[in-house]
């Protein structure tokens, strides 16, 4: 769960991992890489995950992850009929890939998905930490705070970490850590947009945890919201230009998986 069990870091490790760990046919690989280039998907500044991608082996993660992050919350959200082209894209080009990872589900489904999950999860992931005279986006202040503890994430690690979060193994960081008021703030997003998800035994988990006041409703004073309010505009018909994968590709693994991973916050 994300607030206590490091959602965050198990969301910017998938997509990490990806960039490396996965292999892809052409036809994939080629989709991807038009959706890194493409205007219509700028809302999801998805190129600026170049850095994951050129990032040392042993050179942290955070300042990539920040940088995606700040230019993707000062871009306008991405509309329901962009989120649904870019689906439609990927599981067009990449339906033989969804298959092997036995991802069934529909096209319709996951978009639906998608639109569904898409403006919590961009909410979750541009909250700010305004104390100490500074603003630090919250993903990027839990990422920094939990590396004491986990190890410096990096590429060369970050496969590891993904396997240990997965199998409910997760890393020994102290309550400090977990429950402060960026996750506090994060755990009262997805509980106001899907509180069914929020059963007494998660409940009862989280205030074990963190105490009951982390689930009280008040909303940190310290913590902002950076997402823009503007809507990004369509800037095409929905199919994607054909480009070669190259040197593009790295950066398209990565930012398919940790957008889309980013649905899986609050799933």
């Amino acid at each position: 769960m994300f607030v206590t069990k490091f959602g965050v870091l198990a969301l910017i490790a998938a997509g990490a991992q990806s960039a490396s760990a996965i292999s892809l046919s052409s036809k994939c690989q080629t989709t991807l890489a038009g959706l890194v280039v493409s205007s219509e998907a700028s809302c999801l500044n998805a190129g600026s995950l170049v850095g994951l991608v050129v990032a040392g082996k042993n050179t942290s993660l955070v300042s990539p992850i920040n940088t995606w992050l700040t230019g993707l919350c000062s871009r306008g959200a991405c509309t329901n009929e962009t989120l649904a082209n870019v689906v439609s894209n990927v599981t067009a080009g990449c339906q033989s890939d969804l298959e092997e990872y036995n991802i069934t589900a529909t096209s319709a489904q996951l978009t639906a998905l998608a639109q569904e999950y898409y403006p919590t999860a961009r909410k979750v992931a541009c909250l700010a930490d305004t104390s100490n005279n500074n603003k630090t986006l919250c993903v990027t202040e839990t990422l920094t705070n939990v590396q004491p503890y986990t190890g410096t994430i990096t590429t060369s690690n970050v496969g590891d970490l993904v396997s240990q979060i997965a199998a409910g193994d997760y890393p020994n960081v102290p309550s400090n850590v977990t429950c402060t008021n960026c996750t506090k703030a994060a755990f009262d997003v997805v509980h106001g947009a899907f509180p069914s998800l929020f059963d007494d035994s998660v409940n009862s988990t989280i205030t074990g945890q963190c105490g009951a006041s982390f689930i009280d409703g008040a909303e940190p004073s310290s913590i902002t919201e950076t997402a823009s309010t503007a809507i990004a505009s369509n800037s095409s018909s929905g199919a994607l230009a054909a480009v070669p994968a190259g040197a593009v590709l790295g950066v398209a693994l990565a930012s398919l998986v940790t957008v889309f991973s980013a649905f899986a916050v609050v799933a």
